[in-house]
């Protein structure tokens, strides 16, 4: 009897250090796992469009994530922070992310965050009445982006072609208006506030704007291949992005406040950007999703960057939407 006590007694031990010892390796493999993300890097330029968030995080809008912003207005930065991990989300416009697609930048579109409307534009001499009267002219316009798509989407709308016009081809949109404001140039492709001066300073009109072709300058978010596995995450993120957006839409002046203070500029100037811009609602981003219309802005921005020579002829397009994006707003909720 007092050896079975003893055997029942060495198999209690036997059972508690058994127990023990799963307890402690459920608690280290428990550990090992990564940590659920609380908190986000949004990598933005001096652009209030991509700021809706900036507003959400004061708001509340993003529940217990936290949402930091990095201003990287240089894009060699941008996509350095961005494929080494530092941001989680950085800003594009859909014509420019065809780009940085085909040259190596894995990410994905996870939403609409606005569009251009009336920011940018082309200001021509008084002589040129409309935009068939470009043939021939001496143009003005930055390569390899935003301006270049719109001044494509100009020359098409009247079957007109590069080969139709002359070329003045700068660094910068800014430039191009400083071009024309120096009388060297018949028209040129520019945003603001140089749209404005040119007409403030009489020295030439605005024949068209972005407001004229919608749906041509689209801002958009793009977010890591790490954030685009993590689908509960992405939903919760675009809730909140939404959220902020309703707001702005219904409080403009307290957004602008909140905005100016976030990158650090004057409030003037951001009502003046804002002006020009149009945030992109949740009806927005499920017309442009479910109609297939951001596939199709993409596809026709990545064909014109080919026969530019821009990006190479055999780059692909392949899961350059993110599928939680594009169920979300296919979606009812």
């Amino acid at each position: 009897m007092e050896v079975i006590m003893k055997q029942i007694s060495n198999l209690k031990i036997v059972s508690r250090i058994f127990i023990g010892v799963v307890l402690i390796i459920g608690i280290y493999l428990n550990s090992c796992k990564e940590p659920p993300i609380t908190k986000l890097t949004l990598g933005i330029v001096t652009w209030p469009g991509f700021c809706s968030a900036m507003v959400g995080q004061e708001k509340g809008f993003f529940g217990e994530m936290k949402i930091d912003h990095k201003i990287l207005d240089d894009s060699e930065a941008r996509h350095a922070a961005f494929q080494s991990g530092t941001i989680d989300i950085m800003i594009s416009s859909l014509d420019v992310f065809a780009q940085e697609y085909a040259h190596g930048i894995k990410g994905q579109v996870l939403l609409v965050s606005d569009e251009s409307w009336g920011s940018d534009g082309m200001v021509v001499k008084e002589e040129i009445k409309t935009a068939a009267d470009l043939k021939g002219k001496n143009v003005a316009y930055a390569r390899s982006t935003p301006s270049q798509f719109l001044l494509y989407k100009i020359l098409q709308e009247q079957n007109l072609t590069f080969d139709d016009i002359k070329q003045t081809v700068v660094n910068d949109p800014s430039l191009a208006a400083q071009a024309f404001l120096g009388g060297s140039v018949d028209a040129a492709v520019t945003w603001e506030p140089f749209l404005t001066e040119v007409k403030e300073r009489k020295k030439g009109k605005i024949l068209v704007t972005s407001a004229d072709f919608p749906d041509v300058i689209i801002d958009i978010l793009v977010c890591s291949e790490k954030f685009s596995e993590k689908p509960e995450l992405i939903k919760e993120f675009i809730t909140g992005w939404l959220k902020s957006v309703d707001y702005i839409e219904k409080h403009p002046d307290e957004a602008s406040k909140i905005i100016a203070k976030g990158l650090n500029i004057k409030g003037e100037d951001i009502d003046g950007m804002m002006a020009g811009l149009k945030f992109a609602d949740k009806q927005t981003n499920e017309r442009l999703f479910k109609t297939k219309k951001l596939d199709e802005v993409f596809e026709s921005a990545f064909n014109f960057w080919k026969s530019q020579g821009i990006i190479d002829e055999n780059a692909k397009l392949e899961n350059a939407i993110n599928k939680t994006a594009i169920e979300y707003f296919n979606s009812d909720n």
